[in-house]
């Protein structure tokens, strides 16, 4: 009896619903695909990061259906913890192994808080408290950040001033020797222009755009090839020495 192709489309249909339903089985109910290994990677830090999936109620667990763990969630959960600046997460269906590589923080500079707790400053000005052996090592070697008055404001305006310098004055925070903050608010910075030392009292950080650029426009000038300090406390009025 020959089949009408409205009756073929149906079994075709019908195939391709049944497929689906085994597939989808398979991942998600079957024991074939069980998690077998998780590992995480990038970091010494490992039993923080199983402690926050613990507490965010994802963490991956040995026997548990691959299609089951949620990656992206792990990645969301790890951006959380401040000494990560990123993560991934990832399933192997052939070796049935859970992979998550950490990102951490990199320090450029120390500081106490108000508490005497440490804590470390990255490139993008962003606090955080070292927890991994990485981070914890060479402390003694990082600038400090002083402040007149320990508080979270007072170091929240050297991230400030840290996130926001242009990609071409990084080599300030790179060669950063000391930064400190004055009751009245205003940063100074010790750090290395071409090899000499150089003090910068940036001021508030109120104008630091402004502030910036005119930096840039006087380490243009020939006459300043050799300065050892630089007052932009009045931008449209630079002091240089």
């Amino acid at each position: 009896m020959e089949i009408s192709k409205s009756g073929k489309r149906r079994v075709s249909a019908f195939l391709l619903v049944f497929i689906f339903v085994v597939f989808a089985y398979t991942l998600g109910w079957s024991s074939l695909f069980t998690v077998k290994q998780i590992e995480v990677s990038g970091t010494t830090a490992i039993s923080e990061v199983n402690q926050k999936l613990v507490r965010d109620k994802i963490a991956p667990q040995v026997g548990q259906k691959l299609a089951r763990v949620d990656v992206r969630s792990i990645e969301n959960s790890l951006v959380d913890l401040d000494w990560v600046k990123s993560s991934s997460a990832s399933r192997d269906w052939l070796s049935k192994k859970i992979q998550i590589t950490v990102f951490e923080r990199v320090p450029v500079a120390r500081a106490l808080t108000a508490q005497n707790k440490l804590v470390n400053f990255d490139s993008e000005g962003v606090i955080f408290t070292p927890v991994s052996t990485e981070q914890g090592k060479n402390q003694s070697s990082l600038p400090l950040v002083s402040a007149a008055i320990a508080s979270n404001e007072n170091l929240a305006i050297v991230a400030t001033l840290m996130r926001k310098l242009p990609k071409d004055l990084d080599y300030l925070v790179t060669k950063l020797d000391q930064i400190s903050v004055t009751k009245a608010g205003f940063i100074l910075m010790s750090t290395q222009i071409n090899g000499k030392a150089v003090r910068i009292n940036w001021g508030s950080i109120d104008q630091i755009e402004q502030k910036f650029q005119v930096l840039k426009a006087l380490l243009e000038l020939p006459e300043n090839g050799s300065i050892s300090q630089v007052d932009l406390s009045e931008p449209n009025a630079p002091i240089v020495k």
